[in-house]
């Protein structure tokens, strides 16, 4: 990486609700820094990874920066604001700040987070106020939000950061404070969710680099929260079991059902197929709609199968994140049956083998395997396709 460029880099992006931004912190890397080597997961030690599949409505990327920035930064040789400026514009080069945006970050990267929701949401150029005002989350882990720590940290890991400069960072740290209080200004104003992680263990054995104390910004009633780590290792969990990993996949999973609510839509550019409701065109009974079909002996197995698949799915809500699987399979088995069963098939007559077998290989067996990581199977695909007949939104006899 370039001294004096970002890095940035997509983990996982397929079309999902909310981006999610890993940003490192001193001496840290876009990859590395999420990194636990030797770990027993089926995906490596690289925990973005595991979120991704265990979140799939996230797209996830990961920033990297020159490492060299605090330590200019806390020796005057550069302006904090000018590196957030530069990250804020790469940000807008990819078009963010259509979605709702989570930082994660590690370290002094918390302080350039802070600065660059401060800069984009007082910008007057748009995509940059959009950036900031689509920041619904920020997740700290181990971040000094205190002059002593923050000089700590540089006295630890930058080489010839010397006893003035220290001292200076500690008697003098205005524009730390003056950060921190525009933040909490801001999400007093806002319904930003903020996360706290801090370590409890020694740094090489030597000394505790960000404590509780510095690792509390003091906003939102947000409780820090103690990992059985040092500040380098807190942000490479082992494995899923990690306090870490489990309660930040958590609290993101609790974030997606707030950002994703029909009360607070985060991208409403399509109206809402509504198939989960009943469609006002065809009211008829699921008995009526059997017997037209010629089908009156299935309606015990049709009935029973709606049931077990509304059960599930009308428990989420139809308001979560978990909903969004669901609805997005009964989006594909309406469009599937419609193109490909009843209009070509049923509308022609064809006989009930012929459908049969047509929904067995044109819609059971590619959408159970689409909906695998869901944990899918073919009685999930055969019970909404009886659900989309009882709701009218499928019908087995020709108009």
């Amino acid at each position: 990486m370039s001294a004096s460029s970002n890095f940035f880099a997509t983990i996982a992006a397929n079309g999902g609700a909310v981006d999610v931004i890993f940003v490192h912190g001193l001496s840290g890397d876009p990859v590395d820094t999420w990194t636990f080597e030797g770990s027993s997961e089926v995906e490596g030690g690289y925990w973005p990874h595991w979120l991704a599949k265990d979140i799939p409505q996230l797209n996830l990327y990961t920033l990297g920066f020159p490492a060299s920035v605090f330590a200019q930064w806390a020796k005057k040789e550069m302006n904090l604001y000018d590196r957030a400026k530069n990250v804020i514009e790469t940000l807008a080069s990819y078009d963010f700040g259509s979605r709702p945006i989570v930082f994660i970050c590690h370290s002094l990267g918390g302080l350039l987070v802070k600065q660059i929701i401060r800069t984009a949401r007082e910008s007057t150029y748009e995509d940059w106020q959009n950036i900031g005002e689509q920041c619904v989350g920020v997740i700290f882990i181990s971040t000094p939000h205190s002059g002593s720590s923050l000089a700590n940290l540089l006295k630890f890991f930058v080489k010839g950061f010397t006893s003035v400069h220290v001292e200076k960072l500690i008697n003098d740290n205005s524009e730390l404070k003056e950060l921190n209080e525009s933040f909490r200004a801001h999400c007093q104003r806002t319904s930003l969710t903020i996360a706290i992680y801090h370590e409890k263990h020694l740094t090489k054995n030597a000394f505790l680099v960000v404590d509780e104390k510095s690792a509390d910004p003091g906003v939102n009633g947000a409780m820090p929260i103690p990992i059985d780590a040092d500040h380098i290792n807190i942000c490479k969990p082992a494995d899923r079991s990690s306090l870490i990993y489990i309660s930040i996949r958590h609290r993101i999973r609790k974030l997606l059902l707030l950002v994703c609510s029909p009360e607070a839509p985060v991208n409403d550019a399509f109206a809402a197929d509504d198939l989960d409701e009943p469609s006002s065109s065809d009211r008829r009974d699921l008995m009526s709609k059997m017997v037209a079909a010629g089908r009156e002996h299935q309606y015990d197995f049709a009935n029973d199968s709606q049931s077990k698949f509304a059960r599930p799915f009308l428990r989420t809500g139809l308001k979560t994140s978990i909903s969004t699987i669901y609805k997005s399979l009964l989006a594909d088995i309406e469009q599937r049956f419609q193109s490909l069963i009843f209009y070509p098939l049923i509308c022609n007559d064809a006989d009930e083998a012929t459908v049969a077998a047509a929904i067995q290989t044109q819609i059971v067996d590619p959408l159970s395997q689409k909906y695998a990581p869901e944990s899918a199977t073919a009685k999930t695909i055969m019970n909404a396709l009886y659900f989309l007949t009882e709701r009218c939104h499928i019908r087995w006899d020709k108009p």
